[in-house]
C-alpha cells in the first residue's frame, strides 16, 4: 500500500506543475498520478479500479468533485482530489472522455457513465 500511495504522490508532484504553467499538455500532466490505478490513458481490464477513457464528461466532472467534497467515499481518491480545483476537474474530465474506450471493455454498466 506505501508503494501506491508513494507512487501516486510522485505521479502528483510531476502534474501540479504542469496545470500551474498552463502548457498546452496540462490535461496530459495531470494524469500522471492517475496512470497507477486507472491505466495509461485511463483503460484498464474490468475490475475494481473503473477504467476512465471515452466515460462521459459530465459523469467523470460530478465524480471527481463528489471525491473531493468528500460526498463520495473512496479507498485514496478522497485524498488525491483534495488539493485539485474545479478547473483541473473539468481539465481530467474532459480528457479523458475524449479518448477512446478501446478493447479493454468497460465496467460502466449503464448509461450514467457514458
Amino acid at each position: 500500500m506505501r508503494v501506491v500511495i508513494g507512487s501516486l504522490m510522485v505521479g502528483l508532484a510531476f502534474a501540479v506543475p504542469g496545470v500551474q504553467g498552463g502548457n498546452q499538455g496540462e490535461p496530459f500532466m495531470l494524469t500522471n498520478g492517475c496512470i497507477n490505478c486507472h491505466g495509461i490513458e485511463g483503460q484498464r481490464p474490468p475490475g475494481v479500479i473503473p477504467s476512465l477513457a471515452g466515460r462521459s464528461e459530465a459523469y467523470l466532472y460530478e465524480t471527481l468533485t463528489a471525491y473531493r467534497d468528500g460526498t463520495l467515499k473512496g479507498t485514496i481518491m478522497n485524498r488525491v482530489m483534495r488539493e485539485y480545483d474545479d478547473q483541473m476537474l473539468r481539465q481530467l474530465a474532459n480528457y479523458y472522455s475524449r479518448l477512446p474506450s478501446g478493447s479493454l471493455g468497460s465496467d460502466c454498466k449503464d448509461a450514467s457513465c457514458r
